[in-house]
């Protein structure tokens, strides 16, 4: 049985110790305990590797790379929980980037994603577009995707 990886990628506006991100920071605790509790969630990284994050992308960025039972799982999570008003929030905190920042694909049951594997999946979507291999959430009802 396929399930949904998930990668997402952002860039603060300022350092962790400035009192402007205090919002996000203090809320990540809360936002990553409404992720586990969702019936469509199934894992999240907690070992960031940030060195291997500096070295794809450059210093600084954040992210987060989780599993979850489908498309419509997630989009939920994102749009229909508490998660929604810190997503909408989110230009307070973090710097916009000019290509797509999330990224999913398909993993067989019991594969765990690496950060390694989420760059090449987001390089694949940059480079190619949506495909099966890698889609984002505009794309991920469409029929190349599915099949």
């Amino acid at each position: 049985m396929a399930i949904l990886a998930q990668f997402d990628l952002v860039k603060p506006k300022y350092p962790k110790s400035d009192p402007r991100m205090d919002g996000f920071y203090s809320s990540t605790a809360y936002v990553n305990g409404l992720a586990d509790a969702h019936p469509g969630f199934i894992w999240r990284e907690v070992q960031d590797n940030q060195q291997l994050l500096d070295e794809r992308w450059g210093e600084g960025y954040l992210y987060t790379l989780s599993l979850w039972k489908s498309p419509a799982a997630l989009k939920d999570f994102l749009y229909k929980t508490p998660h929604n008003d810190f997503r909408v929030r989110g230009a307070e905190w973090f710097l916009p980037i000019s290509k797509p920042r999330v990224v999913m694909w398909w993993v067989n049951e019991g594969h765990i994603p690496t950060l390694h594997e989420a760059h090449e999946r987001l390089q694949l979507l940059w480079e190619i577009g949506a495909s099966r291999e890698a889609f984002d959430l505009k794309s991920s009802e469409s029929p190349i995707v599915l099949s």
